[in-house]
């Protein structure tokens, strides 16, 4: 069966339940189908085709999840142009990929006509009304009802995506329907079985569109939020009676520290899914505390998928030291660890983590270059740095492209990084190297406080993150320099923007610093 097939057959199981909650707005699994159903013939008639892609701007609605499955259920490729990206990054798909159709949410108008006329679009379709383009579902308002259709085929691209920018220009990362359905199979095999009741708030434009998709194959029900707000997620998971949770460990974090978490319901939650960045174990261990045993960290990346977990129990065996690792494979991944010259490293060595899997992305958007710079016989290139245990648990030390080299010695951020976020003062810390003359780099570390710090406390404060680095670490990873910020600057996805922090470094001479 199918990608797209196996999510209509789920939607179908659920019948005259309830499948999408957005705020007051609830559609069934019947109710589902046949709008999907009506849109994809829409779709059809205005030419799309198998092998199509189509961009669409959109936030978290009903008539996002709607939209996109019809223009899946065609076998054409689906491609979410993210709101928080910036509109030149929007442009540059839409000119260089040019795609069959552009779709927009009437809440995007204005971005869309901007987007439309600088693009040369000459037909642009709103999902809804709006003073701009064709209401796509007006059109659709006038076809019979049918049954829903899929067209198979494994081979075709199942969407594009984009990278996070974190290091620089976001890449667009394709996937074909095969590598969906392997997706949603070890989405199977990590949230245990259906039917969910998933809390999606994260953009249905990035994972979250994924999630959603995967909870309706099996049999489940999405609740959608238009963002995280840690109040809001916490009253939900109670009146919503929610069982399954994806965040990243800042939201993990700051849901914990949400007074209102207190007074919830969480009788029916059985997992918060974390991941997309590094987690400090003694947060991540608060947060057992807090909720039980139903944590579950998931490491991967948009090219490759799924690479590995660290279970429910994983998280409450004795002590702390496992809460550093992102848990073993699953079922359909290898990993090996390599050394520079791509000979594989035995267990305990560090080398750059390579994985071979039927998740694999089919390569970067029009980047055959690229793609052949990670995708080798098979396997893809992470990036990133680690070793594997005697017990086949993966851990990860860094980027490649990020270690620190002072003095001939390697410095590893993220090392640095778990020791200043230990420290109960600091809310976030980002590591990154600057040029030194003497010792070809140098450690910087830009640091969020907690709370404030007094100004004529930020000199000790400073030195005193810097001292717990050096007894921790040694004195080759002690930051010469730590820089306190009111917030760290992020890429669009949320991530740490590394590049960004090093240029401010420059320009923060003055600001306080050992």
């Amino acid at each position: 069966m199918g990608y797209i097939s196996q999510i209509v057959h789920g939607v179908e199981s659920a019948g005259d339940r309830d499948v999408i909650v957005d705020g007051p707005h609830r559609i069934t699994g019947e109710q589902l189908l046949r709008r999907c159903s009506v849109l994809s013939r829409t779709l059809a008639d205005q030419g799309l085709q198998t092998g199509d892609t189509v961009a669409y701007l959109h936030g978290n609605t009903i008539d996002a999840v709607v939209a996109r499955l019809a223009v899946q259920a065609l076998g054409a490729c689906y491609v979410g142009l993210r709101p928080f990206f910036s509109t030149a990054e929007k442009l540059k798909f839409l000119v260089e990929g040019r795609p069959a159709l552009f779709l927009f949410d009437p809440d995007q108008c204005d971005e869309a006509i901007s987007l439309s006329a600088q693009a040369g679009i000459s037909r642009a379709f709103s999902i809804g009304v709006a003073d701009f383009g064709e209401n796509l579902l007006e059109i659709a308002a006038q076809k019979p009802d049918v049954p829903m259709e899929c067209v198979h085929r494994d081979d075709a691209l199942s969407m594009v995506t984009f990278s996070s920018g974190s290091t620089g220009e976001p890449k667009g990362i394709a996937h074909t329907f095969a590598s969906s359905a392997g997706f949603l199979d070890n989405a199977r095999h990590m949230y245990g079985p259906g039917p969910w009741r998933f809390l999606v708030a994260i953009p249905l434009s990035d994972l979250g569109g994924e999630i959603v998709q995967w909870t309706l194959a099996v049999g489940g029900t999405v609740v959608l939020l238009d963002d995280f707000r840690a109040d809001e997620v916490a009253r939900t998971l109670g009146s919503e009676h929610i069982t399954h949770f994806f965040g990243s460990p800042s939201m993990v974090h700051a849901l914990v520290h949400e007074q209102g978490l207190r007074n919830a319901d969480l009788s029916d939650l059985r997992l918060v899914a974390y991941g997309g960045a590094p987690s400090s174990p003694s947060r991540t261990a608060d947060a057992v505390s807090a909720l039980g045993p139903v944590l579950m960290h998931n490491y991967g990346m948009q090219e490759a998928g799924f690479i590995s977990y660290l279970s429910q129990s994983d998280h409450i065996r004795a002590g702390r030291y496992l809460l550093n690792s992102v848990g073993r494979p699953l079922p359909d991944v290898e990993i090996a660890v390599r050394d520079p010259e791509g000979v594989e490293l035995p267990p305990g060595s560090i080398g750059e983590v390579c994985v071979r899997s039927t998740t694999l992305m089919a390569g970067y958007w029009q980047r055959p270059d690229l793609t052949a710079e990670v995708l080798r016989e098979g396997w893809f290139l992470t990036g990133d740095l680690g070793r594997v245990d005697d017990e086949g648990y993966l851990y990860l030390v860094d980027r490649v492209k990020d270690i620190i080299i002072v003095d001939a010695y390697n410095v590893y951020p993220q090392q640095v990084e778990q020791v200043l976020t230990a420290h109960p003062g600091v809310a976030q810390a980002v590591v990154v190297g600057l040029p030194d003359s003497d010792t070809g780099e140098s450690v910087y570390a830009a640091v969020v406080p907690s709370t404030e710090v007094p100004a004529d406390r930020t000199v000790a404060f400073s030195a005193e993150l810097a001292a717990a680095v050096r007894e921790t670490l040694g004195t080759v990873h002690e930051p010469t320099r730590i820089d306190l910020l009111a917030s760290m600057p992020l890429t669009p996805r949320g991530k740490p923007d590394k590049t960004a922090i090093r240029g401010q470094a420059v320009d923060r001479a003055g600001s306080p610093h050992i």
